[in-house]
């Protein structure tokens, strides 16, 4: 039976997903420093052309996604990067698909593997993936998926921890970047739980 808050998510329009990402105040403490980097949205072209080799916005499309939002924040100290086990670069995301069940196929068949089936490749910008590693990922309202991917390149290695976790047929995201060889899985999972939270808090207001 289909509950409430899964049921908002089919009532709400594609715009609304852009007050879902967090705000700078919304940060965990750890990071309360950042600044806003950016803000955009994310259609199936643009998902393609910033994702890993072989996508297409038609390939995107087919697997049920409709589009996306992202809001980035950098620490001061990003440029130039300097120091080791700085968190540098922290960020949440809202997917929009077609329904429950692309939003699940997508944590496994894009996110999960797509990562881990790129292990050894170029992935732009001078970086080698170097290492990708499952999370055991909790305490969220469905189902939720993690990794931890090591990238080596000209300014030396970053670490990036990344959640996924569904709300009905939203997808939410957060990830933060780290200078050097760190996982940072509990305060992505705080970044996540607020993102999901906020989401919550955005459906029941729109219902």
């Amino acid at each position: 039976m289909i509950n409430n808050i899964t049921k908002a998510t089919y009532e709400i329009s594609e715009e609304s997903i852009y007050d879902m990402p967090l705000v700078v105040n919304q940060l965990p403490e750890e990071l309360s420093e950042f600044k806003l980097l950016r803000e955009r949205a994310l259609d199936n072209e643009t998902m393609a052309e910033h994702g890993f080799p072989g996508n297409s916005q038609e390939t995107f499309a087919n697997m049920g996604r409709i589009t996306g939002f992202l809001r980035e924040f950098a620490a001061p100290s990003a440029i130039p990067i300097e120091e080791d086990g700085a968190d540098i670069v922290a960020a949440t995301v809202v997917h929009l698909f077609k329904d429950e069940e692309s939003a699940a196929s997508w944590m496994k068949n894009v996110f999960v593997k797509q990562f881990e089936d790129n292990v050894g490749s170029d992935v732009g910008e001078g970086q080698i993936l170097a290492a990708v590693e499952t999370l055991e990922i909790e305490d969220f309202y469905d189902e939720a998926v993690g990794i931890r991917a090591v990238q080596d390149g000209k300014d030396g290695i970053l670490s990036t921890t990344v959640l996924d976790f569904r709300v009905g047929r939203l997808l939410g995201v957060s990830f933060l970047v780290t200078v050097g060889d760190y996982g940072r899985t509990e305060v992505t999972t705080r970044l996540g739980l607020e993102l999901e939270r906020n989401i919550v808090r955005q459906l029941l207001s729109t219902s």
